[in-house]
C-alpha cells in the first residue's frame, strides 16, 4: 500500500503535456532537414513537441511520406510547408544510444489531406505504454 502512492505520482511525472508559449524553442538548422521553404500551392503544418521527462533525452524525428523532415527536442515547435494533397505525417524516437535501438520500429503514423493555404497542427506526444504518437490539436 505504501508503494503505491510513490509509483502513481512517478509515472503521474512522466506524462507529457503542452509546453506553454515561454517554454517554446526552435530546434537548431541541422535538424530542420525539409520543407523548410514556402512555395505556391503548399499548406503549413506547425508540430509541437511536448514537454515532461518521459522520452526528453531522444530526438522526435518528424516524418512525412516516409521521410524524416526534423529533428525535434522537448518544448520545441516546427513549421513546415508541405505541397497540398494527401500525405502520410508521423513519428517516432531517434538518436544515439538508446534512443536509436528501436529507431523506426516505434512509428506512429497518422494520414491527412492537406488544402493550399491551410495550417494544420499536431503535437507530439510522447505515451510511457505506447511511445511517440503525433496528434492533431487546436493548442496554438
Amino acid at each position: 500500500m505504501y508503494l503505491v502512492v510513490p509509483m502513481v505520482m512517478a509515472l503521474a511525472g512522466c506524462v507529457t503535456k503542452p509546453p506553454r508559449p515561454d517554454q517554446l524553442r526552435t530546434p537548431t538548422p541541422d535538424r530542420l532537414l525539409a520543407f523548410q521553404d514556402p512555395s505556391d500551392g503548399d499548406a503549413t503544418v506547425i508540430v509541437t513537441r511536448d514537454v515532461g521527462f518521459q522520452g526528453s533525452g531522444c530526438y522526435g524525428a518528424v516524418f512525412v511520406d516516409g521521410k524524416v523532415v526534423a529533428k525535434v527536442a522537448t518544448g520545441e515547435r516546427i513549421t513546415l510547408h508541405i505541397p497540398s494533397g494527401y500525405h502520410v505525417l508521423g513519428t517516432w524516437n531517434t538518436g544515439s544510444g538508446l534512443c536509436g535501438y528501436r529507431e523506426g520500429k516505434d512509428r506512429r503514423e497518422t494520414a491527412v489531406t492537406l488544402k493550399t493555404g491551410e495550417t494544420r497542427r499536431f503535437r507530439i506526444i510522447i505515451d510511457p505504454n505506447a511511445g511517440p504518437s503525433l496528434a492533431p490539436t487546436t493548442i496554438e
